[in-house]
């Protein structure tokens, strides 16, 4: 047994495959779970050091680098350390991987949404809903709540689920903690609220830096479960050729829906143009999505194990 631990492919397998288990078969209560005590500090010192309208925009920026850089990297260095001293690393590992997939709440959120929606049922459903997106949901038509579960459900299996086990198997446990910090404060720190938009600037910049590779890794598995050439002409023919948008094309084109379009963020309404398919989303089209993100998580787990023997292979 000690013999296999020591064998870097079998450890990372190991760690990759019981952490996408776990987050298929079982939820981690919200309460006790780390990311929640996370959401909770990022927010309060946002809350805490964010400078008044008075100051310029270069001292909205100064101040949101450095509160990210002090609320992120004791954690980071600590838990690298702990990891590094470790006797058995593939413990901890596993136990901050777990941590970090929470994808499964997503689409547990997203199926409670799927058994109201259409039952009449629109201020509750309108509240499972808005536990998914950042935009308000109070005014939402039972398409647009719909089509709002869609659209988060595909983005979070391309910055959650793709994101952080692709850079786990690429640059190991650490990298992977951090993008999933940088993301979280992104969000956290949402550039629509306009409080934070100068403010939520430096952490916004690196979260794009980092969610270029789990764009490219989700498109080319979105292309191996649907039709490739569509899948490619979408992207490059979206209207809007934002990171977003992008990916709203081609998994709306996938499925044949009309996915984008107006949005509403603390009571301003964003036109966002609508993209993909050319069909009104519909009822049906929230299952056949559940399913087409399930066959490609099936399919990401194949690539991430294939990727992760070929560069653990001794050079």
């Amino acid at each position: 047994m000690d013999f296999l631990l020591s064998q870097p492919a079998f450890g990372a397998l190991l760690v990759l495959w019981l952490a996408v288990l776990v987050d298929v078969s079982w939820q981690w209560p919200l309460r006790s779970h780390p990311l929640t005590l996370m959401r909770y500090l990022v927010k309060q010192m946002g809350k805490k050091v964010l400078p008044s309208t008075d100051y310029g925009p270069s001292q909205h920026y100064i101040s949101g680098a450095l509160a990210g850089l002090v609320l992120l990297s004791p954690l980071v260095v600590c838990l690298g350390i702990l990891i590094y001293m470790a006797e058995y690393p593939i413990f901890f590992e596993g136990i901050l991987l777990v941590a970090l997939l929470d994808f499964g709440y997503q689409r547990r959120q997203y199926k409670k949404v799927l058994s109201t929606v259409g039952k009449n049922k629109k201020v509750l459903t309108r509240e499972w809903v808005a536990k998914l997106v950042a935009r308000d949901c109070s005014t939402l038509t039972d398409v647009g709540v719909a089509k709002a579960a869609i659209e988060s459900l595909w983005l979070k299996f391309v910055y959650l689920f793709c994101g952080v086990l692709l850079y786990f198997v690429l640059f190991g446990p650490i990298v992977a903690l951090i993008y999933r910090l940088v993301l979280l404060t992104s969000w956290e720190w949402h550039y629509r609220d306009p409080k934070m938009r100068y403010f939520s600037r430096p952490a916004r910049l690196l979260c794009s830096l980092f969610l270029w590779l789990p764009t490219l890794f989700a498109g080319l598995v979105l292309m191996l479960v649907s039709n490739p050439l569509n899948t490619i002409k979408s992207a490059i023919q979206s209207p809007a050729k934002d990171r977003t948008s992008r990916l709203l094309a081609m998994f709306g084109n996938a499925l044949d829906i009309q996915l984008g379009g107006p949005a509403i963020y603390h009571s301003i309404k964003y036109r966002y143009p609508r993209v993909g398919g050319s069909k009104q989303v519909k009822f049906s089209d929230m299952v056949y999505s559940y399913q087409r993100i399930s066959s490609a998580m099936a399919v990401a787990v194949a690539l991430f194990s294939i990727l992760l023997i070929a560069v653990s292979q001794p050079t």
